[in-house]
């Protein structure tokens, strides 16, 4: 049972991540062989606060995802 779970900046849309788990589980099904019922994406949206990269959060970075 194939689970993929994507952690990133909040700020996307439903519609753009219902197109990315539409994309990740077609892609499970093709190339992994995966039977398409058995696969689960999820997101985990975070704040720009809780969120860093080289030690300096995206808050801080000023930016958008």
């Amino acid at each position: 049972m194939p689970y993929v779970q994507i952690t990133w900046v909040a700020g996307r849309t439903p519609e753009q991540k219902k197109k990315l788990a539409e994309r990740i589980t077609q892609a499970l099904v093709e190339e992994g062989r995966a039977r398409l019922e058995n696969i689960h994406v999820t997101f985990v949206d975070l704040p720009p606060t809780d969120y860093a990269e080289a030690g300096v959060t995206v808050a801080e970075q000023k930016r958008t995802p």
